[in-house]
């Protein structure tokens, strides 16, 4: 969705998680799954899930971390390595 199209319901939700590709930048990583990628917290040696069930307010947001940068892995073998070797 093109910034042009997000409502301003969307761009108020989205300014609402911006510390996920900011401030928390190191701790928000993606795990890419085949065409789509999941959300995960880091909260020192342990990974959660981060769930958002609005599936358009997800899209927004992993694509502004994508952005912005964040961490991309490949497989949780991969994330699971990363995290337990700092």
């Amino acid at each position: 969705m093109a910034n042009g199209l997000i409502g301003g319901y969307y761009m108020d939700r989205l300014n609402e998680h911006s510390y996920i590709w900011e401030s928390d930048k190191d701790r928000y990583v993606l795990l890419k799954d085949n065409l789509e990628y999941d959300i995960f917290y880091i909260n020192e040696k342990e990974l959660m899930f981060f769930l958002i069930e609005d599936d358009t307010l997800a899209d927004l947001i992993v694509n502004k971390m994508l952005e912005n940068g964040n961490k991309v892995y490949n497989s949780i073998e991969e994330l699971q390595e990363a995290i337990n070797s700092d």
